[in-house]
């Protein structure tokens, strides 16, 4: 096999390592063929079954193992992609949609113990390997498929969570409906049986599973599917002296936006079904791309209250930015049915505003002048028209935004400071402006409302940031969360790029970049950075 003429990446591990999945993860980014090697012992399987061999023939186990030796050798197995699904081919027939069967499944257990069978798929395992570049994954991959592999792969997982896997789908599995039999559900029983299917794989006669020399170790104990096929993706990088390229872990869609965007397109399929209309009250996110999708799913967008008139039959959705309570009482007057959107972790901003102003504190939101959720705290602490005549002490809520607000600032000196984030704002820069007020005087009483997902996002942006050559950071430009991701990541990087989608980058921007970082801002969607993960991994620029 010769390296300029194919690529082969080898996955080898123990069951329930997810090997599987990554392989045709890290497959799909190269646009490699991914073997699946069960599929070809299924084809054989059934292969034999149309030779007339039976479930009954292996009772007599010498003669049924002697047919098989002699079948298996005229049966050719190949696998291929059109149109992006994967085929399975069985002597020029595509067998994909009949090598699932009970029956199929049965022989396969039987045929694939046979000396001979391993020995002819293994030849058409490496016939498939010399054609095309491939990734394949099993447990002798790397040791007796393709032991010339340029990368190979020994992907594991401690048994404790491998174990906590299988349970977790068992149970997922059952709540669809299926029937999962109790020891399927015995977390203790599920780990002694992968525990023990270990030992008898490592110990084996024929290929037992064993990590070849020259494997690289990956525990994906502690990582997720995307991290565990991001390693293998820069491993390969390496070999071919490609850009490495790391993704934050926290780019995308928070909790709480994800809520807000499902919430929506829930909506959005119940109109279509033919119920009310429906609307978001302002964008439903910070991404012109995904309200454009929706809009074009029939969602409309209400911009302020003056618009609620004539929404008395429509469904409208209030956005994760939250809004005042006054203007909350409006639209659940106003249309037929309100869907409560708003996150959590905002709504407990309300709720600390609220008491504070109920107190006769003075209530700073530390945010940014115009932001829907910065604007929405100021109407939590604003009390309602009675509250307020009744209150000779009321003192409307500000909002601070730069250092210059924070000296300028020019409150009672007597009255306590009730001190909040906005949940995106830049976590140094709500320090700074809290110690300046410090050092003026004020008593303050601070809770840093910053939501952990951001202060998480904007930490790992910046390390990530410092490590790269050119860092990336995609989001809507009317993204508040994400231009201090930008403004984070250009102090670390000064080759940082803002953009929307793919189509605002250009080979100009990765040109000589050994690493690459990308981030991105809590609206996001996933799809538009695995555009940009392709993008930066292409070699034909």
């Amino acid at each position: 096999m010769s390296e300029e003429r194919t690529f082969n990446i080898a996955i080898d591990g123990p069951a329930g390592a997810g090997k599987s999945t990554i392989a045709k993860k890290v497959a799909a980014a190269l646009s490699f063929i991914y073997v699946d090697t069960g599929a070809m012992y299924r084809a054989m399987a059934l292969y034999m079954i149309r030779e007339g061999l039976t479930r009954e023939d292996a009772k007599d186990s010498a003669a049924f193992r002697a047919k098989v030796a002699e079948k298996c050798r005229d049966a050719h197995i190949s696998i291929e992609y059109r149109d992006g699904e994967q085929i399975v081919l069985l002597n020029g027939e595509n067998v994909g949609g009949l090598i699932r069967t009970a029956e199929v499944s049965a022989m396969a257990s039987l045929t694939s113990a046979v000396p001979e069978v391993r020995e002819r798929m293994t030849q058409l395992q490496k016939e498939l390997a010399e054609q095309q570049n491939v990734v394949m994954d099993g447990r002798d991959i790397g040791t007796v498929v393709l032991p010339d592999a340029q990368l190979k792969i020994f992907l594991t997982a401690s048994v404790e969570v491998r174990a906590r896997r299988r349970y977790l789908e068992n149970l997922e599995r059952q709540k669809k409906g299926a029937d999962v039999a109790p020891d399927d559900l015995d977390l203790e029983k599920i780990s002694a049986d992968i525990a023990e299917r270990d030992r008898n794989d490592m110990t084996r006669a024929i290929a037992p599973l064993r990590q070849a020399e020259d494997a690289h170790l990956v525990d994906s104990s502690n990582l997720t599917v995307d991290q565990v096929a991001e390693t293998i993706l820069n491993l390969y990088a390496v070999k071919k002296n490609l850009p490495q390229v790391i993704t934050a872990k926290t780019a995308g869609f928070c909790f709480g936006v994800q809520r807000a965007v499902d919430e929506a397109y829930d909506e959005a399929r119940k109109a279509r079904e033919g119920h009310s209309a429906t609307y978001t009250f302002g964008p439903i996110i910070h991404n012109e791309i995904v309200v454009e999708d929706l809009r074009r799913k029939g969602v409309g967008v209400i911009d302020d209250e003056k618009e609620l008139q004539g929404h008395e039959k429509d469904t409208v959705v209030i956005r994760s930015h939250g809004v005042s309570r006054e203007l909350q009482t409006k639209i659940s007057a106003s249309a037929g049915r309100t869907v409560d959107a708003t996150c959590t972790f905002v709504k407990r901003i309300h709720q600390i505003v609220e008491e504070a102003g109920k107190r006769g504190e003075q209530v700073v939101i530390i945010g940014n002048h115009g932001h829907a959720e910065s604007e929405a705290h100021v109407g939590w602490a604003w009390p309602g028209a009675a509250a307020r005549s009744a209150s000779a002490h009321f003192i409307p809520a500000v909002i601070i935004e730069t250092p210059e607000e924070a000296y300028a600032y020019d409150g009672d000196p007597a009255v306590p400071v009730c001190i909040v984030a906005q949940t995106t704002f830049n976590g140094e820069r709500f320090d700074k402006l809290v110690a300046i007020l410090r050092q003026r005087g004020y008593n303050t009483k601070i809770t840093n409302t910053i939501c952990n997902a951001t202060r998480e996002r904007q930490s790992e942006a910046r390390e990530i940031a410092s490590r790269a050559d050119v860092m990336i950071v995609i989001g809507g430009k009317s993204s508040s969360n994400t231009a201090k991701l930008y403004e984070i990541c250009k102090r670390e990087c000064e080759r940082t790029f803002f953009i929307q989608t793919v189509d605002d980058l250009s080979p100009d921007c990765i040109a000589g970049a050994r690493v690459i970082g990308i981030t991105a801002g809590a609206s996001t969607p996933k799809n538009i950075i695995e555009e940009v993960q392709s993008y930066v991994r292409r070699t034909d620029f």
